[in-house]
């Protein structure tokens, strides 16, 4: 079967699958990362990622990322973010709101096969995104596995799995949402790269969770 046939069937079954969310939207997530190398083991990094939901028909979020990066090995790194989040409200303003975190990744290769670990921990992260009555802050841990696969130079498919732990909110114990991701990653060359990606939040340990279903589009500059 052909890659984009399993991309179009996991999107209509994980439609039906998760069907236990009392509350469902679809929307859309496109980003641009610019990367500049300062030596082997420092790089800069710059993110805009640009969200929509109620079924893709209103901005949502704009996000704005800045980050530093140290290669520890060949096999760890670690990541030093500050993000700005303009976050649009019930009453159709937007809201800015700030958000630090700190990122050990780990990366292993064998063959064409990859495995990816990364370790997120957040300063601050939000209850409800769409809640203007959000109180923070709140602290997170979140933890993400990535398998992939490198098809040839251009071509590279994987899946991810992220878990959300709360770690200042008693009124819930242990993982409160997930997501999974399959992406497929096309490299032109040692500069640019595209990724498509579907990707699905759900919410756990709440009366009326939320299931998000996220497309997504990706461009990658690296100098």
């Amino acid at each position: 079967m052909r890659i984009h046939s399993i991309f179009f069937f996991f999107i209509i079954f994980s439609k039906s699958f998760f069907c236990n969310g009392q509350q469902k939207d679809f929307g859309t997530w496109s980003y641009f990362n610019t990367q500049v190398k300062w030596n082997e083991k420092i790089s800069f990094c710059s993110s805009e990622h640009f969200l929509r939901y109620e079924n893709a028909s209103e901005w949502w979020m704009f996000l704005h990322d800045l980050s530093v990066t140290q290669k520890l090995n060949n096999h760890w790194s670690h990541e030093l973010h500050v993000r700005l989040v303009e976050h649009r409200k019930t009453n159709n303003t937007f809201e800015d709101r700030s958000l630090f975190y700190y990122c050990l990744n780990g990366n292993w290769t064998k063959n064409k096969f990859s495995l990816g670990v990364r370790s997120r921990w957040q300063t601050m992260a939000y209850g409800n995104h769409w809640d203007d009555a959000y109180k923070g802050p709140f602290y997170y841990h979140r933890l993400k596995i990535v398998l992939g696969y490198q098809i040839n130079y251009h071509l590279k498919v994987s899946f991810s799995d992220e878990l959300f732990q709360p770690l200042n909110r008693p009124e819930r114990k242990g993982i409160d949402q997930y997501r999974i991701a399959p992406m497929i990653s096309y490299r032109r060359n040692k500069h640019y790269s595209f990724d498509f990606f579907y990707q699905i939040q759900h919410q756990t340990a709440r009366i009326n969770p939320y299931t998000y279903f996220i497309l997504g589009t990706g461009v990658n500059f690296t100098f």
